[in-house]
C-alpha cells in the first residue's frame, strides 16, 4: 500500500501544509495527518474518500499506485492560432505525459500552436502549450480565447474599463480590441514544450 507517501507527496503538490490539509477535516491541530503520513495512524472510509476528492484521485490510485513516479495523461486538443483567423478544432491530437511532480489537481490540456505572433515569448509554430482551464486572467497574462465562439486564439491579455485588448508577443501583429462579450477566456497558458519534427 503507497498511502502514506502518496497523502505526503499530493499535499505538497498542492502546496498544503499538514495543518491546512487538516482544518479541512475539522481538526484542530495537524497531528492526526501526520500520524497519516508517518504510518501510525490510517483514515476512517469517509476520510479516505475525502482525501481522493480533495486531491483529485482515485481512491485506488490513492491507496495503491505510486503516484509519487506515475505518470499523468493530458490531452492535446486540436490547435490554437498564434495570430487570428483560426477556428475552433476539438480533436484529440494525442497525449502528453506529466510526471506527477509536473502535475497539480485540476483541469488542463495541451493545445498545438499554429502561426507565429507569440515567438517573442518563445512560443513557436509546431510547440505545445500547457493550459489550466479557467475564466478569468490577470492583466498581460498570455491565455488561450474564443472569439465570437468560432475563433481561438493565443495571445496576451489587457483590460482597458470595459474593452479587452489582445496583444501578440510579435511588432509584425496589432493589438486587437473586443468587447466583453465578443471574448471568452479558455484558460491560462503556464508553459510550452518544443516539439522536434
Amino acid at each position: 500500500m503507497k498511502f502514506k507517501e502518496n497523502l505526503r507527496y499530493l499535499r505538497r503538490c498542492n502546496n498544503m501544509s499538514q495543518d491546512d490539509l487538516a482544518k479541512l477535516f475539522g481538526y484542530k491541530s495537524f497531528t492526526t495527518v501526520q500520524k497519516w503520513e508517518d504510518g501510525t495512524a490510517f483514515p476512517k472510509v469517509e476520510n479516505l474518500n475525502k482525501l481522493a476528492q480533495i486531491f483529485n484521485v482515485e481512491l485506488d490510485h490513492l491507496l495503491n499506485l505510486d503516484l509519487t513516479t506515475s505518470k499523468t495523461p493530458i490531452p492535446i486538443l486540436g490547435e490554437v492560432k498564434a495570430g487570428y483567423d483560426m477556428y475552433v478544432n476539438e480533436e484529440i491530437l494525442g497525449y502528453e505525459y506529466l510526471n506527477n511532480s509536473e502535475y497539480k489537481a485540476g483541469e488542463y490540456f495541451y493545445l498545438k500552436v499554429k502561426g507565429d505572433s507569440m515567438v517573442n515569448d518563445r512560443i513557436c509554430d509546431g510547440d505545445i502549450v500547457y493550459v489550466k482551464k479557467q475564466d478569468y486572467l490577470s492583466n498581460n497574462e498570455i491565455g488561450v480565447f474564443l472569439i465570437d465562439n468560432d475563433e481561438v486564439t493565443i495571445k496576451h491579455i489587457n483590460f482597458n474599463n470595459d474593452e479587452i485588448i489582445l496583444k501578440a508577443a510579435n511588432d509584425n501583429y496589432p493589438d486587437k480590441h473586443f468587447k466583453a462579450d465578443e471574448i471568452k477566456i479558455l484558460g491560462k497558458v503556464l508553459h510550452n514544450k518544443v516539439i522536434f519534427k
